[in-house]
């Protein structure tokens, strides 16, 4: 039993990192920029790491992650969701989420275009 509790905490660090990672390249990508002012609605230990995202309020953040589109403050701002739900149902950038145990990554063109971000070629595949 505790055998099972230490990998599953270690699982959870390996995942919250990989998230980090994602979210710094994907971010870095669409703005090219070396510091992210990010704003987040929830779960912002796993930023604290981060030597590129910096975590701000919603007026001055360069993009908003969201873990619930009703905590949406600034809606002029870029938004990047962690449910596919979600990124259907607004008009959000891209989302990372979690399917099946797997990472999903899904960007949306057109949004990409009409905030004048652009793709490095290894997330164009990401893009729909």
């Amino acid at each position: 039993m505790k055998f099972l509790i230490i990998f599953i905490q270690i699982s959870l660090i390996f995942a919250s990192d990989y998230e980090l990672k994602l979210y710094e390249k994907v971010f870095s990508s669409l703005f090219h920029k070396n510091h992210i002012n990010l704003y987040v609605d929830k779960n912002q230990n796993m930023f604290k790491h981060s030597n590129i995202i910096k975590l701000t309020n919603c007026k001055n953040a360069d993009i908003l992650l969201i873990y619930n589109l009703k905590n949406i403050k600034c809606k002029t701002k870029p938004l990047f969701t962690t449910s596919y739900v979600d990124y259907i149902n607004s008009n959000s950038i891209g989302a990372f989420y979690w399917r099946k145990g797997r990472p999903q990554l899904v960007l949306k063109k057109e949004m990409i275009k009409k905030y004048n971000l652009f793709l490095d070629k290894s997330l164009q595949k990401y893009a729909r």
